[in-house]
């Protein structure tokens, strides 16, 4: 049976087969229910919600759970093997890899920016610091870098004495 996880009260609704596959969307129209199947393009109207689990939105769980003690942002994690980061796909079938967890990345012309559960290619590519447990200790690492006091130290360059 087709699970339809309601998106917007009684007009919306995005479909997922039992093994947790996006199968197609739902939605209210004048005619009873229009079901687009995104595995063959087709759309069907159906007069009742008789062919579809349907869960309402206080029964989707909640998008926050652990990688590694990590939080990812995502209910149903997928943990991938990694050898330094806590690594994750969104689904079963998800080819696009992340990493759990806050991160402060330097992306080149911008300098240093905050990162949650970002993808796995992205901390690859640039240089960065995570993961953090939490986004309060995420910024306190962000504010370091971007003042240029890394390791409780000041940059050369960083300071100027006034001489008055």
């Amino acid at each position: 049976m087709l699970k339809a996880n309601e998106v917007i009260a009684g007009k919306y609704w995005i479909v997922n087969s039992s093994d947790g596959r996006k199968v197609g969307t739902l939605r209210a129209v004048d005619a009873g229910y229009e079901f687009f199947d995104s595995r063959t393009n087709t759309t069907s109207i159906f007069d009742t919600m008789d062919e579809f689990k349907v869960l309402e939105r206080g029964e989707v769980k909640e998008d926050n759970a652990l990688i590694q003690g990590y939080p990812t942002g995502v209910s149903d994690p997928v943990a991938v093997d990694h050898d330094r980061l806590p690594a994750f796909t969104k689904t079963k079938t998800a080819k696009q890899v992340f990493v759990a967890g806050y991160y402060i990345v330097k992306f080149e012309g911008m300098g240093w920016q905050w990162a949650f559960a970002p993808r796995l290619a992205t901390v690859d590519k640039y240089q960065y610091r995570g993961p953090f447990l939490t986004e309060w200790e995420m910024n306190l690492e962000l504010k370091k870098y971007k003042r240029g006091n890394i390791d409780g130290k000041i940059e050369a360059g960083d300071l100027s004495l006034d001489t008055g």
